[in-house]
């Protein structure tokens, strides 16, 4: 395997099977999705391939994964996840979440720091702030969630066809009453993590799209406040989702983050010293 090419596989975790896409080379970085991104491999997860062995799942009840019978909230997918990382058999991960991805992250993040590297959080989901009125996404229209979602709407047909067909359309469908099952409330929120968000302990970047209309940019602020030492970087012409509005900035800012840059790091280190001698 090389470059960003990447293969499709089936392994079955706990008790069930789900659509894993991986590809790249280098350090492991896994890839969680957000409620309609399953079992696609986008271009900036091809960009992020250049520099690390990148693993995408698709959630049990997302993309082509099965849904096992026991999967009904939130910390049901969290605890799935861990059985996932034991799977891997990697020490540590480099661990990436973008909006509902990016809330089953945080959650992981407070219960096993120790198996993560670093972490970026990408518009997530999970967190309510007072006296910011999130729009009810389960009332929205499909319209309605590409204007709220994308800075521009002709981002949208990598996960929302402009004339969907009937599988499509049912795939659409499928995600959705995933995502309901996981997080049937407006906020789209736990109200017990945020004071669990003190337990993360690892290196964290928070990225936000200055143009999210579903999450305002206040809170991604709230986020970097939570997480000791977190620290927000805002794409300032992205919404929502920041790596399918701009995958060359989202991969440039988290693979320099996550210190992919392996040719860099060799120049530094072959870089011939400069010490006077004392003679």
């Amino acid at each position: 395997m090389r470059g960003s090419d990447h293969v499709e596989e089936f392994p079955e975790i706990a008790g069930a099977k789900i659509q894993l896409l991986r590809g790249g080379n280098g350090p492991p970085l896994l890839f969680l999705h957000g409620a309609a991104g399953g079992g696609v491999w986008l271009p900036f997860l091809a960009q992020l391939a250049r520099r690390f062995t990148v693993y995408a799942p698709a959630h049990p009840g997302f993309g082509r994964s099965e849904e096992p019978p026991w999967l009904d909230a939130m910390d049901d997918m969290v605890h799935y996840y861990l059985d996932f990382l034991d799977w891997l058999g990697r020490p540590k991960v480099r661990l990436v979440g973008l909006s509902l991805g990016g809330w089953i992250a945080a959650e992981l993040a407070t219960l096993c720091s120790h198996r993560i590297d670093r972490l970026v959080l990408v518009d997530p989901a999970g967190l309510r702030v007072d006296g910011i009125q999130v729009p009810d996404l389960f009332a929205m229209s499909p319209q309605e969630v590409i204007e709220h979602v994308f800075a521009r709407p002709e981002t949208a047909a990598a996960l929302y066809p402009a004339d969907p067909t009937p599988a499509e359309m049912e795939f659409m469908l499928r995600q959705r009453m995933a995502l309901a099952r996981l997080a049937w409330n407006p906020y789209l929120h736990n109200p017990k993590l945020g004071r669990r968000l003190g337990r993360i302990r690892v290196p964290t970047l928070i990225v936000w799209g200055a143009r999210d209309r579903l999450f305002p940019l206040e809170m991604g602020k709230a986020w970097a406040q939570a997480i000791p030492g977190a620290r927000l970087s805002v794409l300032d012409d992205c919404g929502h989702v920041p790596p399918l509005d701009d995958p060359q900035a989202f991969a440039r800012t988290v693979t320099r983050f996550l210190g992919g840059d392996q040719r860099k790091r060799a120049r530094r280190r072959t870089k011939p010293s400069r010490r006077r001698s004392g003679r």
